[in-house]
């Protein structure tokens, strides 16, 4: 038994990559939720991020995220001048495009993480929540992984040479065949673990108390005035009392059981949903879109290729039904009244 679970983890590890889908969803959601997030700083960056923010100098010297290795903190500085703090983040918001896009993966990652790593020192009161956190730690991940095997201009470029490609680049260095694949499903290995420790730890934290497990936890964080986007609808939401009850219920027992869920194919799309509609509510009802998208987009990797095929193969075969059947439209438009397909056939045959 011991050999078959080695042997069935040897080949899911080795023979081919998976999430290739997810990991290209997750790099374009990263790079662009870096660009729309800096573009919303950038009118008061000074007061995060540049010299209007020496307010905050005692608390960035007490941060752990000052504490990274040579060179990381030296692209980013707060001594530098406004207008120097300005130009390094625009050229991160292009490198953040570039990674989006997919474009030379193998110089444009890293770049994008040191720079990012590097950027995120320079107002850790800002940039060291929750979501942030989750955010560099995915960033790191994927350097390992091959980001841009779909929906990236690297793919693109590779169809047209018709080559196949070395995920990492190594190929000129004889490294084993194997080896970009293995690196692939570490990563993510690696990004499944973190989605579960954070689910599992929320679960755990909310079991600690009374009211998630009473059902009525969901009630209070609806009626934050600074945690309200659309007043109306929280206020909707909040007097249906069956979907207060079933949200903090869910919102327990969903993020406790995921890794459980994941173990089958149907409990797994179970699982999916309801996390996703956890995150869905929580960006909508309680504003907090970043840390919503980030989680979801994380959680594409869960979806096997193979769904993700069949549905661009779906959602290809419609149009050509579409125009199939536009064409016949057509067709029957121009034959005179009462002359049927098959008539106007044998006429032509």
């Amino acid at each position: 038994m011991i050999g078959s679970i080695w042997d069935r983890a040897a080949h899911w590890l080795l023979d081919q990559r998976h999430a290739t889908y997810g990991l290209a969803l997750l790099r374009i959601g990263m790079g662009t939720m870096t660009v729309v997030v800096l573009a919303l700083y950038l009118p008061n960056f000074s007061y995060t991020f540049g010299q209007g923010g020496r307010w905050g100098e005692a608390l960035f010297r007490n941060s752990s995220v000052d504490e990274y290795a040579w060179p990381i903190p030296l692209i980013f500085s707060r001594d530098d001048p406004d207008s120097i703090q300005l130009a390094k983040i625009l050229l991160l918001m292009g490198v953040a495009t570039i990674y989006a896009l997919g474009w030379r993966m193998r110089i444009t990652s890293p770049v994008f993480v040191l720079m990012w790593l590097s950027f995120s020192a320079l107002n850790p009161v800002v940039t060291n929540t929750g979501h942030y956190q989750t955010f560099r730690i995915f960033l790191i991940f994927l350097l390992f992984a091959d980001t841009s095997r779909r929906w990236s201009l690297d793919a693109r470029r590779r169809a047209r040479r018709e080559a196949e490609d070395p995920a990492l680049g190594l190929s000129r260095w004889r490294v084993p065949r194997w080896f970009p694949v293995l690196s692939n499903n570490i990563a993510v290995l690696l990004i499944g673990y973190q989605l579960c420790v954070i689910y599992v730890t929320s679960a755990l934290w909310k079991l600690q108390g009374t009211t998630w497990i009473s059902g009525v936890a969901a009630y209070y964080p609806l009626q934050l005035e600074e945690l309200t986007l659309i007043p109306w609808l929280n206020h909707l939401a909040w007097q249906v009392t069956p979907i207060l009850f079933l949200a903090s219920w869910l919102s327990v027992y969903g993020q406790l059981l995921f890794p459980l869920m994941l173990i089958n194919r149907w409990t797994r799309i179970a699982g999916l949903i309801i996390v996703t509609g956890m995150h869905a509510s929580i960006a909508v009802l309680l504003a907090l879109p970043w840390f919503s998208l980030l989680m979801i987009l994380g959680d594409m990797i869960f979806i096997r290729d193979r769904s993700w095929r069949a549905l661009a193969d779906r959602l290809r075969r419609r149009p050509l039904l579409a125009r199939r059947s536009a064409a016949r439209a057509d067709d029957d438009a121009a034959r005179p009244a009462g002359v049927s397909a098959t008539a106007e056939t044998a006429r032509h045959g």
